[in-house]
């Protein structure tokens, strides 16, 4: 466990994962140790929905790991050519989405994605 002082109220919490966002106990902030205060303006609703991401011709097995209004988070998995900025076609589930890669992370095996809805 890593103590760390919230951004807002200075108070001290204690976590295991210092990446994720988390609501300080005292006053309510959200921040994360590694990030520091949450930017997004939206609330994030965690759901893994797999689903085929098609991109330049190619199927990759992919999953989304968060909503919000305005955008998503998505693992793909396997080697995929996908950039920042690049504009993605998405269905999962009925939903048809377009969505621009605001910023993309390639670890081992998958990547990581996040996406603004254009529609």
């Amino acid at each position: 466990m890593l103590r760390i002082p919230c951004p807002k109220c200075k108070e001290s919490s204690f976590t295991s994962d210092v990446e994720s966002f988390n609501s300080c106990p005292i006053c309510g902030f959200k921040f994360s140790g590694k990030h520091g205060p949450d930017r997004r303006s939206e609330t994030r609703i965690k759901k893994e929905i797999p689903f085929v991401l098609t991109h330049k011709g190619k199927d990759h097995e992919a999953t989304t790991s968060d909503f919000s209004e305005g955008g998503i988070g998505i693992e793909i998995f396997g080697e995929i050519p996908v950039t920042k900025d690049d504009v993605l076609n998405l269905t999962i589930g009925e939903n048809c989405i377009t969505a621009r890669a605001m910023w993309v992370k390639k670890i081992p095996h998958k990547s990581l994605a996040g996406l603004s809805k254009l529609n």
